[in-house]
């Protein structure tokens, strides 16, 4: 996405050729008015003004890092106590987000107990033969209806296999489903822990160009939704901040179920955004929810403190 930033580096290319090609005319052509020169004078200086505040900002994104990543196991702290988390990472969401959710869950004393990548073509109309397939065995036991759409079948039955509103250890039904669920190649379920966890967080794709139909983006909600029906809390966490349009995130926040039922997170890329995205599980584990970050339809940076 295009940022001040990437405006700084244009501008300090453009005015660095203009100050190349007026010193060679000037060398080039003695007659040249003076008046280029001082003009070149004058460009260069931008350039050194600009290349000093690209300096300057990035040396307060590292400050606000730093910051962030410094404070977070004081405002974490026991917040996730005894709390058992699935982390759920969606088709082509970045693995170095899930790795530093996952190490924040651990920071504030949980454990990550489940941990599931889900594969493109559980989303895929064109395959969704291969969800019904799978799930074609537990439809009865899952309460399974054909007027479900399929991304809300997929997210019953992969709330079964990892999710639980109590604290509960895998029974015969969640382990069939799992096992079914990832004999497909829906999902890839890292099956470290027996036991259930009662938050789900689930880390989205940054934004794109093209921007995904409408189409999967009403399936990703609704596998949420459907998921989150397994559970006592669930987080979408989005690393959005370069760009929120056509993401999850935006499409839950404008979604008129699942704004009232979800929280999100559109800044997960950065090392505050990872605090508040804990922050935001526990305030789903105490019945609560909101929309936090800096981007549209936020409801603010991050939950009220102290959270409980």
């Amino acid at each position: 996405m295009i940022n001040f930033r990437y405006h700084i580096v244009s501008l300090m290319a453009v005015f660095l050729a203009l100050s190349v090609g007026i010193v060679i005319g000037v060398t080039l052509r003695p007659s040249v008015d003076q008046g280029l020169t001082v003009q070149a004078a004058q460009d260069r200086k931008q350039v050194q003004d600009l290349r000093a505040e690209l300096d300057r900002r990035n040396s307060l994104d590292d400050y606000r890092d730093a910051y962030a990543t410094r404070v977070a196991p004081t405002v974490t702290q026991a917040v996730l106590t005894g709390q058992r988390v699935a982390l759920i990472a969606m088709p082509d969401a970045p693995s170095e987000v899930v790795d530093q959710v996952g190490k924040a869950v651990a920071l504030a004393a949980g454990t990550v107990s489940r941990s599931a990548k889900m594969d493109a073509s559980a989303f895929d109309p064109a395959k969704a033969a291969r969800v019904d397939d799978a799930l074609a065995p537990y439809k009865g036991p899952l309460g399974l209806t054909d007027s479900m759409s399929t991304a809300t079948r997929l997210g019953i039955a992969l709330g079964e296999a990892v999710l639980a509103k109590q604290p509960a250890e895998d029974d015969a039904l969640s382990t069939a489903v799992a096992k079914s669920l990832t004999k497909a190649g829906l999902v890839s379920l890292d099956g470290k822990s027996t036991s259930l966890a009662q938050l789900a967080v689930v880390v989205t794709a940054k934004a794109t160009d093209p921007l995904p139909s409408t189409d999967q983006q009403t399936a990703h909600v609704q596998f949420d939704l459907a998921l989150r029906s397994g559970a006592t809390g669930l987080v979408v966490a989005g690393p959005n901040s370069d760009g929120i349009e056509g993401t999850d995130v935006l499409a839950i926040r404008t979604d008129a179920v699942s704004v009232d039922v979800l929280s999100t997170v559109d800044v997960a890329d950065l090392p505050s955004g990872v605090t508040t995205t804990i922050l935001a599980g526990k305030e789903q584990l105490l019945g609560r929810q909101g929309h936090y970050g800096a981007l549209t339809d936020a409801d603010a940076p991050a939950p009220t403190l102290p959270v409980r």
